[in-house]
């Protein structure tokens, strides 16, 4: 079919060996879920709201095999990923029928999923996968949103944490924003670091997928010469989705400055081919994305830069709303 020879494309650009490098799997017919993967597992963070009760369940099994094995048999999907971005990406292809279908998880479209509830209690589950167009999300309960992702529209902004002395600037998106390009946004960031009094600065990067390296280049360069630059005043937040040009900047943030990183490890490689172009096969016009560049960055062999502190993202945070990585930094004195 189509779809198994998009699978199998997909598989083939994998082993290639670079993240950047791929093809997208259409699935216009999904299971009617949607999953994260946090410190605990991997629990179902959306559904339809004929499912609604499985709403912030926990994944225990498909089709009678552990989740786990079920995502390692994708592997061949990711095969350039390291444990950090296979864990954001993977989930992406869970709910493919064909993709379950194709390395043998499941024989037919319908699949039992054995979950935990929240209030304990395990059950076993029928799913038929629906089109996307079908789709109704059931209503979530509502949460409290942690600071981080207070606002998921702008690519930057900063706060001021007056209990804490702390300034937190949220760097989201390596790209610009039309009505406030970062020059500018920058003037302001250190007028107003100027006018207060601030013994911390905090940059996240932790769900920064990338884009252009060079827009925060000199802002870092106006990091080094600050008096942040020194131990404990000076801190990175880095995660699993920290990929690409992100990457690159907590790279030189790493060599050049003093912070201390916080977070998990990132998703994107230190030495990676990036600058991404595209081309469609001629037949199918599928479009096909590929590297141009390659960017060496460390001498070492690593496919992944950690954190000093490792504080991974977790349910239970998740549930609560709160955000214990920029809680640690306000309490380490």
């Amino acid at each position: 079919t189509d779809e198994q020879i998009e699978i199998e494309l997909s598989v083939i650009l994998a082993g290639i060996g670079d993240t950047h490098t791929g093809s997208s799997i259409s699935a216009e017919y999904r299971y009617p879920l949607e999953f994260h993967w946090f410190a605990e597992g991997i629990y179902i963070t959306g559904a339809a709201k004929e499912y609604a009760e499985l709403l912030d369940a926990r994944v225990i099994t498909l089709n009678g095999q552990r989740i786990e094995d079920v995502v390692n048999k994708l592997r061949p999907l990711l095969g350039a990923a390291n444990e950090s971005w296979f864990k954001t990406q993977i989930i992406y292809y869970l709910p493919i029928p064909g993709v379950l279908q194709y390395f043998g998880v499941s024989t037919t479209d319908q699949i039992e999923l054995g979950v935990e509830l929240l209030n304990g209690e395990e059950k076993k589950v029928g799913l038929q996968p629906i089109s996307y167009k079908e789709y109704v999300a059931a209503e979530s309960p509502a949460k409290p949103v942690p600071l981080y992702r207070s606002r998921p529209d702008e690519n930057y902004w900063y706060e001021y944490l007056e209990e804490e002395k702390t300034v937190y600037l949220n760097y989201n998106s390596c790209r610009q924003m039309r009505d406030r390009p970062f020059e500018i946004f920058a003037k302001e960031f250190w007028g107003f670091v100027d006018s207060h009094e601030v013994e911390k600065l905090v940059l996240d990067i932790r769900d920064n997928r990338g884009g252009s390296s060079t827009i925060l280049e000199p802002f870092i360069k106006d990091v080094k010469k600050s008096s942040f630059n020194q131990p404990g005043r000076l801190y990175v937040i880095i995660g699993r989705d920290t990929y690409s040009s992100a990457v690159l900047n907590a790279v030189r943030l790493k060599k050049e400055t003093n912070a201390f990183f916080v977070g998990e490890a990132t998703g994107g490689e230190p030495n990676h081919y990036g600058e991404v172009k595209q081309f469609e096969l001629p037949n199918s016009e599928k479009p096909i994305r590929y590297s141009t560049k390659y960017f060496k960055w460390v001498e070492e062999d690593i496919n992944t830069l950690a954190p000093d502190k490792v504080i991974e993202e977790s349910f239970a945070a998740y549930r609560e709303g709160t955000d214990p990585v920029l809680e640690w930094i306000g309490n380490n004195l």
